[in-house]
C-alpha cells in the first residue's frame, strides 16, 4: 500500500459493517471492492463527509458522480467519487499554479522497511532522482491496484521517499471548488 490518494485509504471501524471480516487499518480500495465491502465503506464515508463537512456540491462527469466537500476553516476539500476514489487536498493547490494540480504525498520515512522496499522498487537511494510512479508501481507488482496513475517517486532531503503525482478534476468539478472557496460559511 502507498497511500496514494484517490487510491488508498485507512479502513476505520465506521467504515464497513462488522459482518463484512473487515478488519481496521490501511487498504487498496480496489481491494474493498474485491472484498465486496467498497458498498458499505462508501456509504460510511460519505455519510462521514456529509456530516462533518456540510458545504458540498455535486455532479456527474463522464458517468461518474462526484461530491465536493469543502472546509473554510481547515482550507482542505475532500474529492468523493462514486467510482471508489476519495482525495484529500488544500485549497491552495487549485490556486497555486496553472494546469494539472500536483499532489505531493509521503510515503516512508529512510529508515523503515517500507522505505527500504520502495528504495529498492525506484532502483536508486540518491536524494533527489525522480523515478517515474508506474515503474515504482510496476516493480511492487500493484499495477492492477494503482491504474492510470503517472507522477515521480523522490527520496527527498529530510530523509523521506515522497511521490507526486497529479490530481485530476473535472472542470466542473474546479468550477465547484472554486465557487466553495468564495462561500461564505
Amino acid at each position: 500500500m502507498l497511500g496514494l490518494a484517490g487510491h488508498d485509504w485507512t479502513v476505520l471501524p465506521w467504515m464497513v459493517a462488522p459482518a463484512t471480516g473487515v478488519l481496521p487499518g490501511p487498504g487498496h480500495v480496489r481491494c474493498l471492492d474485491d472484498l465486496g465491502c467498497a458498498g458499505s465503506w462508501a456509504a460510511g464515508v460519505e455519510a462521514y463527509h456529509c456530516r462533518r463537512w456540510p458545504l458540498w456540491l455535486a455532479g456527474v462527469d463522464a458517468g461518474i458522480r462526484w461530491r465536493l466537500h469543502g472546509s473554510r476553516s481547515a482550507r482542505r476539500f475532500h474529492l468523493w467519487r462514486s467510482d471508489g476514489r476519495l482525495s484529500s487536498f488544500p485549497y491552495a493547490i487549485l490556486t497555486a499554479a496553472a494546469g494539472t494540480p500536483r499532489l505531493s504525498t509521503d510515503l516512508a520515512e529512510i529508515g523503515t522497511a517500507h522505505a527500504a522496499t520502495l528504495l529498492a522498487a525506484m532502483g536508486t537511494d540518491a536524494e533527489g532522482v525522480a523515478v517515474p510512479l508506474t515503474s515504482v508501481i510496476t516493480a511492487l507488482d500493484l499495477a492492477d491496484r494503482y491504474p492510470h496513475l503517472s507522477g515521480t517517486v523522490t527520496r527527498s532531503a529530510p530523509g523521506l521517499v515522497t511521490a507526486r503525482h497529479a490530481l485530476s478534476p473535472s472542470p466542473s468539478c474546479r468550477r465547484a471548488a472554486l465557487h466553495l472557496m468564495r462561500t461564505p460559511w
